[in-house]
Formats: C-alpha cells, sequence, structure tokens
C-alpha cells in the first residue's frame, strides 16, 4: 500500500474548511524569504522528514531523500501577499515552520510548485489533489489567510464529483 493512501484524502468539497475569498492574488512588495519568515527551527525540517513515506505525494513517485524538499503547502510568498506582511515576525517563523504546512516531496516538484496557488499549479498525482487543498485551505483557516476565487473554485473541483 502506498503511504499516502493512508492519508485522510477527502471526499467532498463540502469537508473544505471555511476561508474568506478575495479577487485576487496582489503582489505585496518587500518579500524576503530569509528576513521575513527566517530559516528552519531546531528539529522541524528533520521531524518532517522523519515523518515522511516513502513515495513523493505530488508525483505519486518513489521519494528519493538525497533529492528532497520540505514544500510550504501554503506558500511563504503567497502567505506574504495575502496577508503575513501585515503579521509580527514571530508570526511569520511560527507560521513557516508549522507542520500542518510542511510536506517532504521531490525537489522537481517543489520547484515546479514554485509560489503557485491551486488554479496555477496541482499535484501531479490525481488521487491527493483533493488532500492537497484540504491541507492548504486548513493552513488558510488555521491563520485566517484568504484565498483568490479562482483557487477556491478549483480547489472545490477537486474534492467535488465534477471532472477536471
Amino acid at each position: 500500500m502506498l503511504p499516502y493512501l493512508s492519508w485522510d484524502l477527502g471526499t467532498s468539497a463540502a469537508d473544505l474548511p471555511a476561508v474568506k475569498e478575495v479577487n485576487q492574488r496582489a503582489t505585496v512588495i518587500g518579500y524576503d524569504r530569509d528576513a521575513m519568515f527566517g530559516g528552519w527551527l531546531t528539529g522541524v525540517r528533520e521531524g518532517v522528514v522523519a515523518q515522511a513515506g516513502t513515495i513523493d505525494p505530488y508525483s505519486g513517485a518513489p521519494l528519493d531523500l538525497n533529492n528532497a524538499e520540505v514544500d510550504h503547502i501554503f506558500p511563504l510568498s503567497a502567505a506574504w501577499d495575502l496577508g503575513a506582511h501585515s503579521w509580527t515576525a514571530a508570526q511569520r517563523i511560527t507560521f513557516a515552520n508549522d507542520p500542518i504546512n510542511l510536506v517532504l516531496v521531490s525537489r522537481e516538484q517543489n520547484q515546479t510548485k514554485g509560489d503557485q496557488l491551486p488554479s496555477e499549479w496541482l499535484p501531479q498525482n490525481p488521487r491527493v489533489r483533493c488532500w492537497y487543498v484540504e491541507k492548504l485551505f486548513g493552513v488558510a483557516n488555521a491563520y485566517h489567510l484568504p484565498l483568490p476565487a479562482a483557487d477556491v473554485r478549483i480547489a472545490q473541483k477537486q474534492c467535488g464529483f465534477a471532472k477536471f
């Protein structure tokens, strides 16, 4: 059995946590990942690696730990643009190191995703798309971050019965 198959993959758009919608994502000047969100707190990255399975959830391919990176499910620059620019440094560091927003994936998948949200990028593996957007919505809900309307619509399609 593939490790991600034991994850709660969700079944319905109704399962998505409520988030505030905005028309679009505005670019907020001043984003600097290291300066604004800091580096990894002690043990965080190691904890994500220790909890990871042997399959890249985004692609469904075997995960080579020598070629893996920790992805922020809700990208840091997207968080900055959608509200984190008004947070304190401590709040941003907490967000960047919160395990609910972290997953180990291949370097290729992480780099391909970059700072994109669901209307621009979804996991290659269709079996985890609902899981991915549920995680994204969960992070958005926990940190009171809005999502652009286009991303909400795409996310709902992933967890509904409409064909994508």
